[in-house]
């Protein structure tokens, strides 16, 4: 079975995407590797970029995305793994020069979709290699990649939606092909999904 990269389409003219300007945990820097401890905790802080004052169904910044209520229902409803965190809309720290979503903000309400499965890739399939392995905080480097990828039916019970292990605090979001068929079918805008790699014996 193929699984996707859940992408933005990345057509800042279509569709509002968004900065993550906070909230941040207390940052603390490994003394041995030098890798910060800090991650986004809720609520996640966004503030809209210039381009378009259209907010889309998926809404992006990064790998980071905030969905509104109606996919947040499907989502749920589908039994994504996946859980909701609360967003909130900063002012913009420049005045615009082109359209960008007003603020205050009164668009549709705003969720953080936070995948909640993390899998392992087989590494050796995947091409990946490891970069850094720190004695001293435990922390774990390794390539990234998102295509390519290898995920051993053995290390997958069935989810839909999922993080990958070996890529750390990185947000970047996986579908299977079953999931992907399914938000296709529901209509959802401002998505661009990406094949990625394969569940294999």
């Amino acid at each position: 079975m193929n699984f996707y990269l859940l992408d933005d389409p990345a057509k800042p003219a279509e569709f509002a995407r968004f900065s993550h300007v906070g909230t941040w945990t207390d940052d603390s820097i490994c003394a041995v590797c030098g890798e910060p401890s800090s991650r986004l905790i809720e609520p996640l802080q966004i503030e809209w970029n210039e381009g378009t004052d259209r907010v889309g169904d998926f809404s992006w910044g990064g790998y980071h995305c905030v969905v509104i209520d109606a996919v947040q229902t499907f989502l749920a409803a589908n039994t994504f793994e996946a859980k909701f965190g609360r967003v909130e809309v900063v002012p913009p720290t420049e005045s615009p020069t082109r359209p960008r979503v007003s603020f205050p903000y009164h668009g549709p309400r705003l969720s953080w979709l936070m995948p909640s499965a993390r899998l392992k890739l087989d590494e050796g399939r995947s091409g990946m290699r490891l970069l850094s392995d720190c004695s001293h905080c435990g922390k774990k480097r390794h390539t990234f990649r998102t295509h390519g990828l290898v995920l051993s039916k053995t290390a997958w019970a069935g989810e839909k939606m999922f993080l990958i292990e070996q890529f750390g605090r990185s947000r970047a979001t996986f579908l299977t092909e079953v999931a992907l068929d399914e938000l296709t079918l529901a209509g959802f805008s401002n998505l661009s999904p990406k094949l990625a790699g394969q569940i294999e014996d």
